[in-house]
């Protein structure tokens, strides 16, 4: 299972990420937006709060991916 080393917020709804393989991506996750409890994700200044927890990412109100998700899109 990969992890994540490091976590960037590139732009509105963009990542980059750089995984424990060293592979970086740049994540675009606006397909989510739509998504239930995601939505939230739309508003910019809270998509600013993600925070990375080694084997996914979350922001405040327990939205999460995780790092085979992210690798994988």
């Amino acid at each position: 299972m990969k992890t994540i080393r490091n976590l960037q917020v590139a732009s509105e709804h963009t990542l980059i990420v750089e995984f424990s393989d060293g592979k970086t991506k740049l994540v675009d996750l606006k397909k989510y937006l739509s998504m239930g409890i995601f939505s939230q994700l739309k508003d910019p200044v809270y998509f600013q709060l993600v925070k990375n927890n080694g084997y996914f990412i979350a922001w405040p109100n327990d939205q999460e991916l995780s790092a085979d998700t992210l690798y994988y899109s």
